[in-house]
């Protein structure tokens, strides 16, 4: 038997009935047939909820990005703002950087984020008249919620790193933040198949 250690994980990518890894800076790749992921799944322990140090690098997170768009005077710097016709579903904060060709972005924090809260917040997106993209942000994000954003939707776990949009992709000030306010080097790049 060969024992490979994994030392870091590069992407997570779900696509043509099968789950690959990549991993070790790219040097290894693992390959799992559908049946054989979902029976990984299965028998992993049940999901645990955020740990305190995560839920604190959650509420770090809301602060400074805040504090980075007040910084570099955004046009919009909003909180509490309703999502779209969604009474009962509101974005913690509300960005809009100045600029002819800035977005207005919504980001919305909770602990723990799960596709029902993306598909919602997505239906939100769709009638809203002030976002235009929006961020779901936990301290803990299932592998489920991951799969339910498209290119205006996009989710970020604290628990990995990762993200649905790579660091190149995703609003230049959230990247900011991450890296430049909470240090963060990277985040994990999800891509698998969408809905």
């Amino acid at each position: 038997m060969r024992e490979v250690r994994v030392e870091s994980l590069e992407k997570l990518e779900v696509s043509g009935g099968q789950t690959r890894l990549s991993a070790n800076s790219g040097g290894l790749s693992i390959v799992f047939p559908r049946e054989i992921w979902e029976r990984i799944l299965a028998e992993a322990p049940a999901h645990e909820g955020p740990d305190p140090t995560e839920l604190e690098e959650l509420d770090g997170l809301k602060r400074e990005l805040k504090a980075h768009a007040e910084e570099h005077a955004f046009e919009t710097v909003i909180e509490g703002v309703q999502c779209g016709s969604d009474p009962g579903l509101e974005y913690d904060l509300v960005l809009r950087p100045a600029g002819l060709y800035a977005m207005t972005t919504g980001y919305h924090f909770a602990p723990v984020v799960g596709p029902d809260l993306m598909a919602r917040i997505g239906r939100s997106l769709r009638d809203d008249d002030l976002v235009e993209q929006a961020y779901v942000i936990g301290a803990v994000a299932s592998l489920d919620a991951l799969t339910v954003g498209d290119d205006n939707l996009k989710a970020l776990s604290v628990r990995g790193r990762r993200c649905t949009s790579s660091r190149f992709e995703m609003a230049t000030e959230l990247w900011h933040t991450l890296h430049e306010r909470l240090r963060w080097n990277n985040v994990e790049t999800f891509v698998g198949e969408k809905g």
